[in-house]
């Protein structure tokens, strides 16, 4: 999958660069990398249209300049691993390269990252790894949904968990997750490319969906109908403007508030069943 870039550059430092990422997250951008007067958005090509650049300079006026670039997918591992650096998640797990010296932690997640998220860099995949440490995980069912790189059902099958199904709706991710799988050493992880539809019913201790607020929304039955009673859904992957939307509709699903963490304004939910 090719991804488009919008490289937003600002005359001067501009402060409502929180807004501008909230609007572009609401139509499809996925992954921003913040810069001292540069923003850049990424979205997958096929979710792309010119819409986008008026979303843009509505928000931000005339002063700042647009680029438009393509990436195609062969190119994100080359560009990742020039500027990827090790993630520590606690003192106890760190998330790095296969390139990257081994520092002794008790669990040693390796990703080789093809796309640029997933990694445990973005705000939303650390806000999930840093909680799967403060659940028990130990002889669990998990579903990763959208599970990008693999990285949150690897640090589950290192903390024990029982049964791991994988899903993405992306083939890039998919190969990815495998080729990650085999750099730690895991073969129990069942990775399916897909969407919901694969999802099974009063299955999974755990779901853990870091994906975006559309289809959060659009999936919350089904991710309640998969949960077992007592079982707790996971889901990252919005702003914490968005919490009291998510959480009305998780509550028609029979959801519960458990407990929320915010990092940069992105934020995470825990709901049980």
């Amino acid at each position: 999958m090719n991804y488009i870039e919008l490289s937003i550059q600002f005359e001067s430092s501009f402060s409502h660069k929180d807004v501008l990422i909230f609007n572009l997250a609401e139509i499809g951008f996925e992954s921003f990398q913040e810069l001292e007067n540069e923003l850049k958005a990424f979205i997958p090509e096929d979710l792309y249209n010119d819409n986008s650049i008026f979303t843009v300079k509505s928000l931000c006026g005339s002063a700042v300049k647009i680029d438009v670039v393509i990436h195609e997918s062969k190119n994100w591992n080359k560009e990742w691993e020039s500027n990827f650096n090790p993630i520590e998640v606690n003192d106890k797990c760190i998330i790095r390269t296969s390139f990257h010296e081994y520092k002794n932690h008790q669990y040693d997640v390796i990703i080789n990252p093809a796309m640029t998220f997933g990694t445990g860099h973005h705000e939303t995949t650390l806000l999930m790894a840093q909680a799967l440490f403060k659940e028990t995980i130990a002889q669990a069912n998990v579903l990763d949904m959208g599970t990008g790189t693999g990285v949150l059902a690897i640090i589950c099958s290192k903390l024990n968990a029982k049964n791991i199904v994988a899903i993405d709706i992306d083939p890039i991710a998919v190969q990815n997750t495998n080729e990650n799988l085999l750099l730690n050493n895991i073969e129990e992880i069942k990775v399916e490319e897909g969407d919901s539809s694969l999802i099974e019913v009063n299955k999974y201790d755990f779901i853990l969906a870091n994906i975006n607020k559309n289809i959060l929304l659009a999936d919350l039955s089904t991710y309640s109908n998969s949960l077992r009673i007592g079982g707790k859904l996971m889901m990252s992957g919005f702003f914490n403007i968005d919490n009291e939307e998510i959480l009305g509709e998780a509550s028609k699903n029979g959801l519960n508030f458990v407990e929320s963490k915010e990092l940069n304004k992105w934020s995470l939910l825990i709901l049980s069943k």
